[in-house]
């Protein structure tokens, strides 16, 4: 019988990680390398993940703008040539315009917001699926968000909503289709966290006052809150584990 540390060890595994190099990203690359993975990390800025790289030997650089979906192939084909073929898939990327109203957002923000969030990611688990069914296994994680099904008039992102409500939804739609070839699909559904994206909003007072009044655990999460949900993802001890989406909310969506 494997032990509890076996479970959760990631040592053999390749994985690839986008949206690495800050917030969660960059948590989940230290993580990652610290359970034995070896993780291609990917992010527009090649100078901060080459400092990420440099801490956590286990991480391998990958600098793209997933903005533009063409990168798509070779960013695929660079990543398996540093780590492997890819046993983990995590589709973290993430683009908002923050604070935009609905009827004021522009056409090139919806585009962006649209292809970091959604078309990316869904171009990447197509270009993994073909070795990972091969071989017979993965684990795709996708990090959606609380607002793909809860309204947060309070700050406006109507675009990036509907692109996590579409990764969301693709999510079962994968593992419903790809469990016959040993492919797990999951989501990590995250609610209010301290990031670089969210310093400039929760950095008020007000705000502070107002997540901690409508969470059951009154806080803001941190990075490291998300540890347990991405390496049960990720490792063998969610086998039996697709279709799923983990809230990490604090409790913001039980009521």
């Amino acid at each position: 019988m494997p032990t509890a540390q076996d479970l959760f060890s990631l040592q053999g595994k390749s994985v690839l990680l986008t949206g690495a190099t800050v917030g969660l990203g960059r948590r989940f690359a230290e993580t990652l390398a610290e359970a034995g993975a070896k993780v291609a990390i990917v992010g527009r800025r090649a100078e901060l993940l080459a400092e990420i790289a440099e801490k956590n030997p286990g991480c391998v650089p990958v600098p793209a703008d997933l903005s533009n979906p063409s990168v798509v192939p070779g960013l695929v084909e660079k990543a398996v040539s540093e780590v492997g073929e890819i046993d983990v898939l995590i589709n973290n990327a993430a683009y908002i315009a923050g604070g935009v109203r609905a009827e004021d957002e522009t056409p090139d923000d919806i585009d962006t917001t649209l292809n970091v969030n959604l078309v990316s990611p869904i171009r990447l688990t197509q270009a993994v699926f073909p070795s990972m069914a091969e071989r017979g296994r993965g684990s795709v994680i996708n990090v959606t968000s609380i607002v793909a099904r809860a309204g947060i008039a309070r700050f406006p992102q109507a675009t990036y909503a509907a692109s996590k409500g579409g990764l969301e939804s693709i999510t079962r739609e994968w593992a419903a289709q790809w469990a016959r070839h040993g492919i797990r699909v999951n989501a990590i559904a995250p609610g209010f966290f301290y990031s670089e994206m969210t310093t400039e909003v929760l950095g008020h007072q007000k705000v502070q006052d107002w997540v901690r009044s409508n969470t059951l655990i009154p806080r803001a999460g941190e990075p490291a809150d998300f540890d347990g949900a991405l390496l049960y993802l990720a490792s063998d001890a969610s086998g039996y584990v697709t279709g799923q989406t983990i809230v990490v909310d604090g409790g913001w969506t039980a009521h």
